[in-house]
């Protein structure tokens, strides 16, 4: 009994891990007056990619613990944009990054 009580639980383990990293997609990006900074393509693994509003776009990956997403390269780190990320009871994910001198960003 003991053997199976404890894959139980390591199977919950890493699927509650597993579950708060975001969820692969493509995202919106928006200032906060509303004026579109370009498009968030969130891969497996961390991997990015961020086209911005005149069309131009590079790659990057970012590290997620638990809601927090800190970019670890590519241009969400060249802005240094770093935040939250959360999913609702809809499966709608949305990302509020922060950057220089309170430079808040939604994505979703």
């Amino acid at each position: 009994m003991r053997p199976y009580a404890l894959a139980t639980a390591l199977i919950l383990l890493a699927t509650s891990a597993l579950a708060q990293f975001p969820p692969p997609g493509v995202y919106a990006c928006v200032d906060a007056g509303g004026v579109s900074l370009g498009e968030l393509t969130l891969f497996v693994a961390g991997d990015y990619s961020f086209k911005d509003a005149t069309g131009n776009s590079a790659s990057g990956q970012v590290a997620s613990a638990g809601s927090d997403i800190n970019p670890l390269s590519g241009p969400l780190r060249d802005m240094e944009l770093r935040g939250v990320f959360g999913t609702d009871d809809t499966g709608r994910t949305v990302f509020k990054l922060t950057g220089p001198a309170g430079r808040d960003v939604t994505c979703s």
